[in-house]
Parts: structure tokens; sequence; C-alpha cells
């Protein structure tokens, strides 16, 4: 509902259409005399115009042209002493019309019953002609205009009702930005009916806090536009309007365009445009603003989301770092893992492969988990991190013992979160992902499916990347020699469903993005030489080259 100091700004009232009134009678006084009785008669700010017919058949074409006829003015005695009756069954029951009033001008007094009539055919009135003065047409005229208008009102009510059930059904699921923005658009679009030119924009986004407006999700003859400036549109009216939103002016209706306000904590301000004739009810704004309060809570738990999944990822980062700390690892290292293990199970998911592991919830979380794969190793002490040649005994011991103090780190943070979380994921990833495919691996010795799903992807990205970049006993491999080297191992050390995603992920980013492989030359250290050394424990003498 609107209150007083947050009314909508608005161009004035826009011009009602009339109420349409068909008069029926093969008599012209009637419509001469509605005609008079009805000049400068106005219901709630909607004059009144008068149609013809002078029979029943005039009377059905006439109604079909004009569907939002508000009132028949009808003579019961038409061609036939059941025409006027007849048209009045066609127009409840065939053309299924509650709404138009019907009031009944008889000439004759001696029709049927009139309380049968009314109650069998929904007639709002009878009056006789001969004692319809021009004052009490005009006064029943008037009652039968004000019913339609309450029925037009309630019809629009529950329509309004309906749209925003269908405008605000989800809003509250769509957890992030990136989802929830593009969505909002279409739904206050159909909210409003009033075009498809449509923009969100917010405003205090970025650090430092400025009042630059950018657009995040747009539509119609916006819609090449996204992530750049509302001054760079070249549309001085939608920078004019959206600078003149405020809290106290969170709505702004105009003739030609409407545009919202957003509340949002942390000085950020969420922003709707939407551009079209707009001529909405009272009513329908009422609606409007209760649709923008909705959207002002989904918006600012989208971005309360947002800054929890930014905060979560850079912890995770962090202690993904502290994994690699010890070393002068190659750059990029675990933005590749992240990046090439989501990849990989996406790929799997849109394939329908391991349906019963895979969902959206595990795909969007678990290349972020996999940065968390060796956190065990901080447990290894330099010593055996930088000692020279290969590990045997305690050494080789606490080395593969990584995996297991990994787990125990992260599942034992994991054990407050519900469901399967991204500490539960990083757990699974950090214990199993030097299981092997046939078995060879370490710790149990899992093999196949027995294997997590997130610690096969894993194995098969952690190598890839391990090849890829230089160590201090090699340089490092081309990235076809890797590749070959990976679907040679499949079905021995990998799974060959998750090799094959990732040979299709690894050709998509040599397409797309080639600056996303490491360059050569890259930082080594001891860190470096015990990956190289796991990894030639694991594969043999054939992976010394490695």
């Amino acid at each position: 509902m609107l209150h007083d100091d947050a009314r909508p700004e608005t161009a004035g009232p826009v011009a009602k259409p009339p109420f349409k009134i068909l008069v029926v009678d093969p008599d012209p006084s009637l419509l001469a005399t509605s005609r008079a009785a009805l000049d400068g008669l106005s219901i709630e700010g909607a004059g009144v115009a008068l149609v013809g017919a002078a029979s029943a058949a005039e009377a059905r074409n006439a109604l079909q042209q004009h569907p939002d006829t508000a009132l028949i003015l009808l003579e019961i005695a038409l061609e036939s002493e059941r025409a006027g009756l007849d048209l009045v069954t066609h127009l409840r029951r065939e053309l299924g019309n509650q709404r138009t009033r019907i009031l009944v001008c008889a000439g004759d007094a001696g029709m049927p019953a009139e309380d049968e009539t009314i109650a069998a055919n929904d007639v709002g009135d009878w009056r006789v002609k001969a004692e319809l003065t021009p004052r009490a047409l005009r006064a029943a005229v008037a009652g039968q205009l004000r019913t339609f208008a309450s029925l037009q009102a309630l019809a629009a009510g529950r329509k309004g009702l309906a749209r925003m059930l269908v405008a605000t059904t989800g809003l509250l699921e769509m957890r992030t930005p990136d989802v929830l923005f593009p969505n909002i658009l279409p739904r206050v679009v159909g909210l409003l009916g009033i075009g498809h030119h449509a923009l969100l924009c917010i405003q205090g986004d970025t650090l430092p806090r400025d009042r630059k407006i950018r657009v995040r999700a747009s539509t119609g003859r916006f819609a090449k536009w996204k992530d750049v400036e509302v001054s760079a549109l070249g549309e001085p009216r939608v920078e004019a309007a959206l600078e003149r939103l405020s809290p106290s002016s969170e709505t702004i209706i105009e003739p030609d365009f409407c545009a919202l306000r957003l509340r949002a904590n942390g000085g950020i301000t969420g922003m709707i445009y939407v551009e079209g004739r707009n001529d909405g009810t009272a009513r329908e704004w009422q609606l409007l603003e209760l649709f923008r309060n909705k959207c002002s809570i989904a918006f600012e738990n989208a971005l309360l989301i947002e800054e929890l999944n930014t905060s979560q990822k850079a912890t995770v980062l962090a202690m993904g770092a502290l994994a690699e700390y010890k070393d002068n690892a190659a750059s990029g290292h675990l933005q590749r893992i992240e990046r090439l293990v989501g990849s990989i199970a996406r790929e799997l998911h849109q394939r329908g492969k391991f349906g019963d592991e895979l969902d959206a919830d595990f795909v969007e979380k678990v290349g972020l988990a996999a940065l968390l794969h060796d956190v065990g190793m901080l447990s290894v002490s330099d010593e055996t991190l930088g000692m020279p040649g290969e590990l045997t005994g305690i050494d080789m011991q606490m080395i593969q013992r990584h995996t297991e103090i990994g787990h125990r780190i992260l599942a034992e943070a994991a054990v407050p979160l519900r469901g399967r979380s991204l500490l539960s994921i990083a757990a699974e990833i950090a214990r199993y992902h030097h299981e092997r495919y046939d078995g060879s691996g370490y710790l149990e010795g899992l093999k196949g499916n027995a294997i997590p799903i997130g610690a096969r992807i894993m194995a098969v990205a952690d190598v890839f990347d391990a090849l890829i970049t230089s160590r201090q006993y090699r340089s490092a491999w081309a990235v076809e020699d890797a590749i070959s080297w990976i679907v040679e191992r499949a079905g021995r050390d990998f799974d060959p469903d998750v090799v094959d995603a990732f040979v299709h992920v690894i050709r998509r980013f040599q397409t797309d993005d080639p600056g996303w492989f490491p360059k050569a030359g890259g930082g080594h250290g001891m860190l470096g030489g015990a990956i190289g050394r796991k990894l030639r424990a694991l594969f043999g003498r054939r992976a010394e080259a490695m």
C-alpha cells in the first residue's frame, strides 16, 4: 500500500475511456431520450458513449464489436416475443459475459413476470418506459454503471493478484544476483504490461563507493547493454529518471515510463526502469508497490548471499594458498584448478553422467572446494618437503598422510553445516584425490565409482596442471603431450568418462581462452618437488619426465 511519505511521483491523471451503453429498441425514441438524459453523466471520472441497435441481430453484432459494453438498455419485445430474452441468454451463456449490466426498458407492462425474468437472467433492473422520466433514467443508469465498475475492479483485482503471484513466485529462491537480476525484469514487465524495454541498475556496488549507476540486466531495446554505466548509454532521459529516485521517491510514474528503487543495506541501491505508455489505476500501482517491496527483499538477500559467497571464496583461497605458501608455485595454479574442476563437473552434469552425485548444487561448489585438496600438506615438515631425491619410509608416509589430515581438518569444520556443504565436498576431495581408478592409489586403494566423483575429477585436473607447469627437476610439458598422457591412462589411473569430459573442456579453452594455460618457466620449490615425487611414486618410472 502507498504511504503518504512514499507516494509515487506521477504526471497527473490519465483520462479514462467512457462507459459504453448499448440501447436496443426498434423505437428510436429510447436512444434519443437516453442521449438527452445522460448528457454530461460521469461515473468515477468516466463519461458515457451510446451505441444504438434496432433488433436483436444488430445487438449481437454490436456486442461482438464492443465486448467491453458496460450496460444494455433493452426493450424485451424485439423481432419476436422472446427475442429480447434470447439476447440476454446469448450474452450470459454463449458469450460468458456476467459483467455487462442489463436494464430492461419495457414498453408493455403485460410481459412475463418481472421477478422471474430478473432472477433467471441476471437482469439488474426492470422499468416501464411510460414511467421512465429522464431523471429516473439517469439515476437508474448511474446505479448500474457503478455496479459494473465494481465488478470490473473486482475482476481487475483478481487478475492483479494473479499477476502478482506469477511475478513474485520464486523470487526469494533466486539466491544470487546473476540469477535474480535477469529474472526480475520479465516479471515487472509482465506485471505492468506497458512494454518490454527495461533496465535493472545498481548504484554503489563498487569500492570505493560512488554514485555511478551501472546496468546489471536489460531487456528490449536495452538488451545489448550490460555491465556498463548508464551515462554511457546515450539516454539522458533514462539517466535523469534514475537520478530522481531517492529514499523519499521510491516509485516514479510518468505517462511513458516508470522507475522503482529497491532498498539494500551497505550503501547499495537497486533501480528498475521500464519504458512504455502506462495508464494504470491506483489499484494496479498499489500492486506495483507491493511488488517493489518483495523485490527489495529478494534484492537484499541476493546481495547478502553474494557478499557471503565472496567472503567464503576469499577464505577458501587463503586456506588453499597456505598449502602453496612453502613453494613459489606456478602462477595461477589455484585459479586454474578451480576453473578446470568446475568446468569438467559442469560438462559431466550436462551429459547426464553420475546423476546420483552430480547435481547443480555440487557443480556450483566443487571448483572452489577443489582449492583445498592439498590443505593437509601444512602438516608436512619443511625438512621432508625439502629433502632431495626420492622419499622413503617415514617421510613418504608423511607425504601420503596429507590426504588423511586434510580430510580430518575439513570434515570437522563441516560438521555444523547442513547438507552437502562446500567443506564436506572439499573433505572428500582432500582424502581421495590420490586414489586411482584401477585401485592402485592411496590411502584406501579405492577403485572405480567407489572413489567420490569430486576426487576423480580432481585427480585429472591436478595431474594435468602439474604436467603443464615447470618443476625444479623438469620443464613444463606441451599441452598436447599432457593431454595424450592422460588419455593413455584413462581406465587405469583416471575415470574414462571424466577424461573424455576433460578433453572436451581443454579443447574449448584452447579455442575460447588460450591465455588460460600457464606461461613457460613458472616457479617451483619445495612443494613442487614433493608433488613431483608423489606423481612419480604413483605412476612409476614412466613419469620421471614429469
